[in-house]
């Protein structure tokens, strides 16, 4: 636990706002929510070639401070998705339900 205290008192300003923002989103998520991400999303992640995870990341980006429902119209966009397989798709909308705006951190809890 310290040294988690310690990396985090390194991290920019920005980088710490972030990682409190994910921790608020962490913690109002149900503990089926929890395990989705736990056991399903970040395996796959973790798995992806790093092309396609910086395809997933780009779009993230994109995505990172719109509103619920722009985010929805942009993931619906079959232009926003082009060239994205199923799976991919599933990553992003599940990330990007997270609010993260690049590759995903394992939580800390």
């Amino acid at each position: 636990m310290i040294q988690n205290q310690q990396r985090f008192r390194q991290l920019s300003p920005q980088q710490q706002q972030d990682m409190r923002a994910r921790s608020r989103v962490w913690e109002q998520m149900t503990p089926q929510q929890r395990d989705h991400i736990r056991n399903e999303v970040l395996p796959s992640w973790r798995n992806m070639p790093p092309p396609r995870q910086k395809a997933i990341e780009q779009r993230l980006g994109v995505l990172q401070n719109m509103p619920e429902s722009a985010r929805n119209r942009h993931l619906s966009d079959p232009n926003f998705t082009r060239g994205m397989s199923d799976e991919d798709r599933a990553t992003l909308r599940d990330l990007s339900h997270l609010h993260v705006g690049g590759a995903p951190d394992a939580p800390n809890e």
